[in-house]
């Protein structure tokens, strides 16, 4: 017995089935007949490479409700569909034998707490050809392996957490992805990961750049798109975006983002040149970071009267030689002389309007 509550001859979990699939297909003798139990997004995946197999001539995914309640993402679903995947509806696997699957009927009772409606066996049955069974029911959170930890469980058995940096409620003890909220996608347990790095390093307290990550490496890497077949590891083909990302730089036809260079500093701060931009909002498409570049980074502007235009944050140079300038910030507007040492301005900004000035000049009008 596969551990699905379901007595079968020949089974497979669905992610060892695509593992093995993937790897040596033609180790695998799954019959004429497949039944998928279950309908996220890797039964779908399982069902539609169990009809890639050699020998398979029918798949079918067995679901206790209906279509309109499988967790499967429409496009999953549809992709399924168009592969010739066949649905059989409102019924429960009880057990697997000569060739068979035997399945009770279902109907659809009171809501339950995930707001479906519940299944409710009947004393009807149906058998569907079965040479094997694709498990695909979900993984569930090990809990016990908390508790053995001492760490605090909710009654749904998932970490207590401070979701703001992942810790748990054992000190320097982080849970991310399906450890900690459940099956999800790995969009999500990236987004975890990062929360979590994040909160450790604030923790260790900030390390310097170049211990951090090579710049020099990682923006020689910028444009490469190789298949992940080709390099020995992920990281030789990814931009390390979290310490360099220009695509509102590359992006812009109109060249409207520039990425200043200040000395001592690793990184490049990007500048908006408002005459240069249409406004065409593009850049906030292309944005990992979901900004708005045209609008969000601090912008150059031309003259005092463009300055009054707009809401950006920035900067107008109101005297090149005495470097007087004026610039706005969270909506407060002031004039500051740069050539003064005790010039209130930040030290960094006042540093990229330098720069801007020193080695930049071009891009005044």
């Amino acid at each position: 017995m596969l551990a699905i509550g379901v007595d079968t001859e020949r089974a497979y979990n669905a992610v060892e089935f695509l593992e093995t699939a993937r790897a040596d297909p033609a180790a695998l003798d799954l019959g004429k007949h497949v039944v998928v139990i279950g309908a996220g997004n890797t039964a779908m995946d399982a069902a539609r490479m169990a009809k890639r197999i050699q020998g398979v001539e029918d798949v079918t995914v067995v679901y206790r409700r209906t279509k309109c309640y499988m967790p499967a993402d429409e496009e999953e679903l549809a992709e399924a569909l168009e592969e010739g995947v066949l649905f059989r509806e409102l019924l429960a696997p009880k057990v697997q034998e000569n060739g068979l699957l035997t399945c009770r009927r279902v109907v659809l009772g009171e809501l339950d707490e995930s707001g479906r409606q519940r299944p409710v066996e009947t004393d009807g049955e149906v058998t569907i050809p079965a040479d094997t069974i694709i498990a695909s029911l979900g993984e569930r959170v090990d809990s016990a392996v908390y508790e053995r930890f001492g760490i605090q469980v909710s009654d749904r058995g998932l970490p207590v957490l401070d979701p703001s940096t992942m810790e748990t409620s054992e000190a320097g003890v982080y849970a991310i992805g399906d450890g900690a909220a459940g099956a999800a996608t790995i969009v999500l347990a990236i987004r975890d990961a990062r929360t979590a790095a994040d909160a450790i390093l604030r923790t260790a307290g900030p390390a310097p750049l170049e211990d951090i990550c090579d710049i020099g490496a990682a923006a020689e890497k910028k444009g490469i798109l190789c298949h992940s077949h080709e390099v020995s590891s992920e990281k030789e083909r990814c931009l390390e975006c979290s310490h360099i990302c220009e695509n509102c730089v590359d992006v812009c036809p109109n060249r409207a983002n520039v990425a200043v260079q200040i000395p001592g500093h690793k990184m490049p701060v990007i500048v908006h040149v408002d005459y240069m931009c249409n406004g065409c909002g593009d850049r906030k498409s292309f944005c990992p970071y979901s900004s708005a570049p045209y609008q969000d980074k601090f912008t150059l502007f031309a003259n005092e009267g463009d300055f009054e235009d707009s809401s950006n944050q920035g900067f107008v140079m109101l005297d090149h030689q005495a470097m007087r300038v004026r610039v706005r910030l969270e909506g407060q507007t002031a004039v500051y002389d740069l050539k003064n040492t005790s010039c209130a301005l930040e030290e960094g900004l006042k540093q990229t309007i330098l720069t801007m000035e020193q080695s930049y000049s071009y891009l005044y009008l």
